[in-house]
């Protein structure tokens, strides 16, 4: 199989992934948003709580908040301070700083990898069960290390495209950073 078929085959599965991770955003975002309502009206209006509803209100909740890191980290549009940009002029050494940053990032995502990882498993072996449902708890604490695994490769790849747009960066005024 050459390189080209590779890269290939990795970009549709990252295409199917993105598209994936979307769609799970917008239609978590839409359940996460009706069940609360739901449950307002029923507590507040009709003095009828559903129970079991906030339980899986949060359990969207964390999912989206996972999903919504992943697809961050692949953008490159966490939220950040880019305080330094002012400090440097340079085209190049701003590259050199975002391959840093990116490099900082790929260690604190390997870190959260590990305790999310050990956490997840752990959670597993107890068999620790939610209050209200009674839902294995590893659901939930799963979409750490889910979001870890999918945060920590997207990281990589930020760290790859920018240690290689560094070193092959020739002094072009028709050009910008990745």
């Amino acid at each position: 199989m050459s390189m080209k078929t590779i890269q290939k085959t990795i970009a549709a599965i990252d295409n199917v992934l993105t598209s994936g991770f979307s769609i799970l955003i917008v239609l978590g975002g839409a359940l996460m948003t009706l069940t609360v309502v739901l449950q307002v009206l029923l507590r507040y209006v009709f003095k009828q709580p559903l129970f079991g509803l906030e339980e899986f209100s949060r359990l969207v909740a964390i999912w989206l908040y996972f999903l919504g890191a992943i697809l961050s980290t692949k953008n490159d549009n966490h939220v950040q301070g880019d305080v330094a940009n002012k400090y440097i002029s340079g085209e190049r050494a701003r590259i050199v700083l975002r391959t840093f940053v990116w490099i900082l990032c790929l260690v604190t995502c390997i870190l959260f990898l590990y305790h999310s990882g050990s956490y997840s498993w752990w959670i597993y072996g107890t068999g620790e069960r939610t209050t209200g449902l009674w839902w294995p708890r590893v659901i939930s604490v799963g979409s750490m290390f889910f979001g870890a695994v999918f945060m920590t490769l997207y990281s990589l790849t930020n760290v790859i495209k920018y240690w290689t747009t560094a070193l092959n960066y020739k002094t072009d005024r028709s050009r910008s950073a990745p």
